[in-house]
């Protein structure tokens, strides 16, 4: 697994020998080397070389771009696959979370690996229902009326949320 180093320790109005930049963003010298020869732009081939800030910085951005995943709606990330996947229908659940959104727990249907995501509470029919369920969402799925979140942050459960 590879480190991600932050590309805002990077100053964009400034010049970096290869020891600069790779104290600066807490690399090895020799990968910041390899990022080189992979076409990392410098200054000047001879000599110490130079690396402008803003052409490491947006480096650093574009090699952060290849490791995310875009999941769709439906899907959760699997770790252990390594690929968006959709999650058993019969593992879901969600878990009211009170900032308008859900956590969704569920369970890949090819590893069955336990995966996690956050979804907002207005897509879950959608959710539900691409997934293969059938409408209204079963009560085993929702763990939210009658009871409240351990991170709950009021005193009291409010009349509309009692069973």
């Amino acid at each position: 697994m590879s480190k991600r180093f932050n590309p805002n320790r990077v100053k964009v109005h400034r010049s970096y020998t290869v020891k600069d930049a790779s104290e600066t963003i807490g690399a090895h010298v020799k990968t910041v080397r390899n990022w080189i020869h992979a076409g990392l732009p410098v200054i000047k081939e001879t000599g110490p070389l130079l690396i402008q800030g803003a052409d490491l910085k947006l480096y650093l951005k574009q090699k952060r771009k290849t490791y995310l995943h875009r999941c769709e709606l439906n899907e959760m990330f699997c770790f252990k696959c390594k690929v968006p996947k959709k999650p058993s229908i019969d593992s879901v659940e969600f878990i009211a979370v009170p900032s308008g959104s859900a956590q969704m727990t569920g369970r890949c249907a090819e590893c069955d690996k336990q995966s996690n995501k956050f979804v907002s509470w207005r897509d879950l029919n959608q959710i539900w229902t691409e997934l293969g369920g059938k409408l209204p969402i079963a009560e085993k799925h929702l763990i939210l009326r009658g009871q409240k979140p351990l991170n709950y942050p009021f005193a009291k459960v409010f009349n509309d949320e009692k069973k």
